[in-house]
């Protein structure tokens, strides 16, 4: 019944935090476009919010694995978020407003320990339920997208900071009334310990990296294309609910899959699926259609997604599961943004859309050899259960 009711905890908090992440996260360059950024701007700012995100999940990640519970980081990151979300509206010119959304990816960061909290809630129970509770990200996201879109289509975008921070104060809530610390102890902090870093664990950062970076350069400006050819903030969002729709039958029946492929494969798979619709989406020349090519996305983010987690939980060392959660997500989403926002603005300002989606094919292929190369076929032994609180 506790496990029952811990699953349910976590799931709504996924979802919860899908709805609000859809009102805000896939309208974010078409709101600096309308507040006067170009393509290579936008670029940069997107770079820049990429890069603070990166050194502050790996901070809170570090403190919540040696000193602070990430139940409660979070709880904090989801006050602060409402707050600074709400300067974004106060904001005048468009540089105001970069500077504001470059804060909101500051104090967004604790989000991703999300993760390592259900991880470790679930390391008794079947490693298929992590997908599961994850895919109600994908659910909230849909019908949030959808819902923000077509609100912000006929009253304008400058809702959004207005509909982003009471449903990030709803999430904060949530987690801070069902799930709780876990009486788990954080290691003692002491001098600082170098562990090193298995090489298997490098090699799938790079392949991360590769993949985040392809993601950066075409995802972000897709909503640039689109608005191009004729679509709006309803077809924006659209497109996100289109790639969270195929998300959660995917997630779901990872369980299957992973019966007969290894993680590595499923990673693989994933990125080949991105080659595929990278080249169509550098082809395209109808809004409706890009949009719909989503669809596609949804499996291939599902796919890398998952395996991602799972492989990262598997080579972490023991006492540093938070840590390495963060670390390939602050290099998946937050080190490779860097180079694919910034590098993609330029490429979109300086040779069109088509240039820069067939470029990413290269990227995202040479992602899936790599992880395939790099990956152990087998995973190790089962993780010892943790130290508990004396009462």
């Amino acid at each position: 019944m506790k496990v029952e009711s811990e699953h349910r905890g976590l799931g709504w908090a996924y979802a919860l935090l899908g709805i609000a992440d859809g009102t805000l996260l896939p309208f974010i360059p078409l709101y600096l476009f309308e507040r006067g950024l170009d393509a290579v701007r936008i670029g940069a700012v997107l770079a820049a919010t990429a890069a603070v995100s990166l050194v502050a999940g790996l901070t809170w990640a570090y403190l919540s694995d040696r000193k602070l519970h990430p139940e409660h980081l979070v709880v904090l990151a989801s006050g602060a978020a409402c707050a600074v979300a709400l300067t974004i509206a106060l904001a005048g010119g468009g540089w105001e407003v970069a500077v504001a959304i470059i804060a909101l990816s500051l104090v967004r960061a604790p989000f991703m320990l999300l993760d390592p909290i259900a991880l470790r809630r679930l390391m008794h129970s079947s490693r298929t339920d992590y997908a599961r509770i994850r895919l109600r990200t994908s659910a909230g996201w849909t019908l949030s997208a959808v819902a923000s879109g077509t609100l912000f289509q006929g009253l304008g975008l400058r809702l959004m900071p207005f509909v982003y921070a009471p449903l990030v104060a709803v999430f904060g809530l949530w987690v801070r009334h069902a799930i709780r610390p876990d009486g788990a102890v954080p290691a003692p902090a002491g001098p600082l310990k170098v562990t090193r870093i298995p090489w298997p664990l490098v090699g799938f950062m790079a392949a991360c990296f590769l993949l985040g970076v392809s993601l950066a350069a075409t995802q972000n400006f897709l909503a640039l294309r689109i608005n191009f050819l004729g679509g709006g903030a309803l077809l924006v969002g659209a497109a996100a609910a289109f790639q969270a729709l195929t998300e959660i039958p995917t997630m779901a029946g990872t369980h299957v899959l992973r019966r007969r492929l290894s993680n590595k494969a499923l990673f693989a798979i994933g990125c080949a699926i991105y080659v595929v619709l990278f080249v169509a989406w550098g082809l395209v020349s109808d809004a409706l259609a890009a949009a719909l090519l989503k669809l596609a996305a949804g499996v291939a983010f599902a796919l890398t997604f998952v395996a991602a987690v799972m492989i990262t939980d598997e080579l972490s060392p023991p006492h540093l599961r938070a840590t390495g959660q963060a670390a390939v997500k602050s290099v998946m989403f937050g080190l490779a943004p860097i180079a694919g926002a910034f590098g993609g603005g330029l490429v979109y300002g300086a040779f069109g859309s088509r240039t820069m989606f067939i470029a990413s094919t290269v990227v995202a292929a040479a992602a899936a050899v790599i992880a395939m190369l790099s990956v152990p076929e087998r995973a190790p032994a089962p993780r010892p259960a943790l130290q508990e609180r004396p009462a």
